[in-house]
């Protein structure tokens, strides 16, 4: 049985250990992981949203998946709705800190374990309703991310909730099972990091020196090929800066794909076969996007049919002028 007294005396000592927590969770007796700063989360409640309004079941009937889950605020608030919650990270650090808020909240549908999200399989953890992958997709290497991907489609029953950041602009070209994205490569740790430097760096990747961030047409093309039925980007509940002014980062995005049984039209039986694919200068909230594109890119097929396809509009424009 905790008391306030003891709460407070693992709390202080899990920081003197591990650091400081990365979420202000509130715990018994009004005392809070850091100190109760008062700071909205609104990508929190944008993605507990998500979930209740797509999802099939209610929350307290759901099983939800939290994919690097830190220290387990996501993981706790589901847990909070009556949901049967399971809460991967691979730091101990982060582990240990979410142990305890467990505990010391007595939630008993709530499991936290200390696993590699790229391990995560139908075999080993089940299936799910709803799977939460947020901030932890553009830590991954580009085909580590993608097979991530297509192994949330096999194990989820409905709805994927992707908080992400996005490359604004394609810089690098990345292959895959005969398809081209792009994107850019972001360095997470220096060449020279020792194991013990990555493991102390709490929001960067566990291992892998660079990571992938995919554009938001070739993730939205990634999605589309793993087999979701719809994809979607959520602008409601708006998540901008945690209640302060500004943006946080522009090419910061929650995306939701949905898995269903795929329509099939009846009076327009030939768009049943169709899949198309976003170009690479779509999809864009940066206007100068098409002029800053690498020239492999601009010299591509698909590019050069768009750019043909341009001209012919803007010619029947001109005429009815």
């Amino acid at each position: 049985m905790y008391t306030k007294e003891s709460i407070q005396s693992q709390l202080d000592a899990l920081k003197r250990q591990y650091g400081e927590w990365t979420y202000d969770i509130p715990l018994p007796y009004d005392v809070w992981t850091r100190g109760n700063l008062q700071i909205p989360h609104t990508r929190l409640k944008r993605i507990v949203q998500v979930v209740n309004d797509l999802s099939q079941k209610q929350l307290s009937e759901s099983r939800v998946l939290d994919l690097g889950c830190l220290d387990g605020i996501f993981s706790i608030e589901f847990a909070k709705h009556g949901a049967s919650t399971v809460g991967v990270e691979i730091r101990e650090a982060n582990i240990k800190k979410a142990a305890f808020c467990k505990d010391a909240l007595g939630l008993t549908n709530l499991e936290f374990r200390q696993d590699d999200v790229r391990n995560i399989s139908l075999e080993s953890y089940g299936r799910f309703d709803a799977i939460v992958c947020s901030g932890i997709l553009y830590h991954l290497p580009a085909v580590d991310a993608i097979k991530l991907i297509y192994t949330m489609f096999e194990i989820v029953d409905r709805v994927v909730v992707i908080d992400t950041e996005v490359a604004l602009t394609p810089i690098d070209r990345f292959a895959f099972g005969g398809n081209q994205y792009w994107g850019r490569v972001f360095r997470e740790h220096a060449d020279d990091a020792t194991a013990d430097e990555k493991s102390k760096r709490l929001r960067a990747s566990a291992d892998n020196p660079t990571s992938f961030w995919f554009t938001r047409p070739s993730l939205v093309n990634i999605l589309t090929r793993a087999g979701f039925s719809s994809v979607y980007e959520c602008f409601v509940p708006a998540h901008l800066n945690f209640g302060k002014p500004g943006l946080e980062r522009r090419n910061r995005c929650t995306f939701v794909a949905l898995k269903d049984d795929v329509c099939d039209l009846v009076t327009s039986p030939s768009a049943n076969k169709l899949q198309e694919e976003w170009p690479e200068d779509s999809l864009s909230y940066d206007d100068k996007t098409t002029n800053q594109l690498p020239s492999k890119l601009l010299n591509s097929r698909p590019f050069s049919r768009f750019k043909k396809m341009l001209v012919s509009v803007n010619k029947k424009a001109r005429r009815f002028r």
